[in-house]
């Protein structure tokens, strides 16, 4: 037996996006239906978010909520973190909470578009931020919005002479979290209160769950969306055994930068090489060049420094705290395009206490040149999609980056006073020369899980653009993208407040467009 819903408006993925566009458009009156493959675990006033979700000190690599991706890259296959519960990602991640800077989104109308330069975005960025820490911020920062922001202000003696040592490299001290494009050093924001990391599912859902105009379906798999011509005209999923067909009169797909190429591809609208191996015919399928293609990430190392006697002695290493360098390799750059960040911790990401005593490192590419490209290898939607960011590949320059990060965060904590706390190189060793460290980059890469652009908005008559400016799917009326996958280039910055901004200015102009 088939069951059948309908409904004004499907929302495909209960991630940062979904949340958001299902809380706006039934806000408006609209009867929406939210679809996630992950669980929903209700109210928060309930208390049945499992601790893993609510608890800051568990991070994505030990999750149990994770789709199973794999990516290539650099020398090796790796575990690709992807969200699969109500909140998405953003319910497993590090909860970082960064802007772009200015000149990020103003570069997006190189692409064709309208009304997505950083002043078009700033108003949507105020209505998701609510920053409690305003000590030394960006004046652009917001104080009123849906989502808690706090500052790291760790009070130990490492981090006052970290400031120090920044300080004889005249780095001044600035919003390392914000949109002004000054070099220097800070500490991060994140969207934590009290230790508990602030969940869009609970943060935005809560208000409309009781709302007779909400549906939720969760543990549900999209099969196909069905399409004829131009319109979209419903789903095909699978909720705890049985089939169900959703029609509706919009769609609007936030599964991601995985889940929304591949289900596209899966539903025969893709480049044509895709659909011809998936074997989809002319009448059955719409050839949209750049559905899975201009995947990009921040891409990083993660090693760290040995805490000398003076470190064991003097530091709370159960306090834990991070400080983070915005780096220029050119000065002549507009912006920074690495950042060195340290941090004490004695977590591991499973919120467990370690005995380790090292100072977690990490350096960040935030304005890679690669870019990869997913895609899926059978019509199956059991079997997992390819990924491959081609990072270090097609652009050299991307592997000298990260290199000349690792070796100067070296030589800064050669440097006074900081030196008093370091030990030595623990992961890497001191003794590496540049061949050898260029040699354990390429095989130690790391992603930040920052996936963007592969399904990304353009001009019209731009063979790679997926969505126009609105979010519309090329060559449909009724068929919308809000989440990260529409990004033209990536910003530098943890993504989830701009994926919060994207999804809050799409769903205020399709409630114009249809209201």
């Amino acid at each position: 037996m088939v069951l059948k819903f309908s409904s004004d408006i499907v929302i495909v993925g209960a991630g940062t996006s979904g949340c958001v566009a299902a809380t706006r458009l039934v806000g408006a009156g609209f009867k929406v239906i939210l679809i996630d493959a992950g669980p929903d675990f209700g109210h928060s006033d309930q208390g049945n978010w499992p601790n893993e979700i609510t608890n800051e000190k568990f991070m994505g690599e030990d999750t149990s909520f994770d789709w199973g991706y794999t990516a290539q890259l650099g020398l090796k296959e790796k575990r690709y973190l992807r969200g699969k519960v109500f909140g998405g990602s953003s319910a497993i991640n590090a909860s970082g909470i960064n802007w772009g800077l200015k000149s990020d989104y103003d570069r997006w109308s190189e692409y064709g578009i309208e009304g997505w330069q950083f002043n078009d975005l700033l108003p949507y960025f105020h209505k998701v931020e609510n920053l409690q820490d305003l000590e030394n911020a960006d004046a652009e920062r917001g104080t009123n919005g849906q989502i808690r922001v706090t500052r790291q202000n760790p009070d130990q003696e490492y981090f006052k002479d970290f400031e120090k040592s920044c300080k004889k490299l005249d780095l001044d001290y600035i919003d390392a979290s914000g949109p002004e494009s000054a070099q220097g050093y800070g500490y991060v924001t994140r969207n934590v209160s009290d230790g508990i990391r602030q969940n869009p599912a609970q943060s935005y859902l809560d208000e409309i769950r009781l709302n007779k105009n909400f549906t939720i379906l969760d543990m549900s798999e999209v099969i196909n969306i069905n399409w004829h011509d131009n319109r979209a005209t419903g789903l095909e999923i699978t909720r705890k055994g049985e089939l169900i067909n959703i029609k509706s009169s919009q769609i609007i797909l936030c599964a991601g930068a995985v889940g929304s190429p591949i289900l596209l591809q899966r539903s025969g609208i893709g480049p044509r090489y895709i659909l011809d191996k998936l074997g989809f015919n002319a009448n059955n399928s719409k050839v949209l060049n750049g559905v899975g293609e201009n995947l990009q990430d921040h891409f990083g190392i993660r090693y760290s420094f040995k805490a000398s006697p003076y470190a064991l002695k003097n530091i709370q290493w159960d306090k834990g705290g991070s400080i983070r360098i915005r780096l220029k390799q050119f000065q002549e750059d507009t912006g920074h395009n690495l950042t060195f960040s340290s941090a004490l911790s004695p977590f591991a990401s499973n919120g467990k206490t370690t005995a380790s005593k090292f100072f977690h490192s990490i350096v960040w590419l935030v304005q890679p040149k690669s870019k990869g490209n997913i895609f899926i290898n059978s019509k199956d939607n059991s079997l997992n999609p390819t990924i491959n960011f081609n990072f270090g590949s097609s652009h050299d320059e991307d592997i000298k980056s990260i290199l000349y990060g690792l070796e100067w965060s070296r030589e800064f904590v050669q440097s006074s006073p900081i030196n008093k706390w370091i030990s030595n190189m623990h992961i890497p060793s001191d003794h590496c020369n540049a061949a050898e460290l260029m040699n354990w980059i390429q095989n130690n890469l790391s992603f930040y899980y920052h996936m963007v652009g592969t399904c990304r908005m353009g001009a019209q008559n731009d063979p790679q653009s997926v969505v126009n400016d609105q979010g519309l799917v090329n060559g449909f009326d009724n068929l919308y993208i809000f989440d990260a996958s529409v990004m033209p280039k990536i910003p530098r910055g943890m993504l989830n407040l701009t994926v919060f901004a994207i999804a809050e200015k799409m769903s205020s102009m399709l409630i114009q467009s249809i209201g």
